[in-house]
């Protein structure tokens, strides 16, 4: 199931992520930016298995 959020950035960060996107859909692109971003963030923090 998905969600719906509201989220506020950066007009810099709003511009580069259009930029960045292509044809991808918006919310396609950011929610794989999260998935990445969560992933990076696991790793440089080792954080235990169970949140991997």
């Amino acid at each position: 199931m998905k969600h719906h959020i509201g989220l506020t950035i950066d007009s810099k960060l709003f511009r580069e992520i259009e930029a960045l996107r292509g044809r991808e859909k918006r919310s396609t692109f950011i929610e794989h930016l999260i998935q990445l971003g969560l992933k990076n963030y696991k790793i440089e923090n080792k954080l235990g298995p169970h949140l991997k």
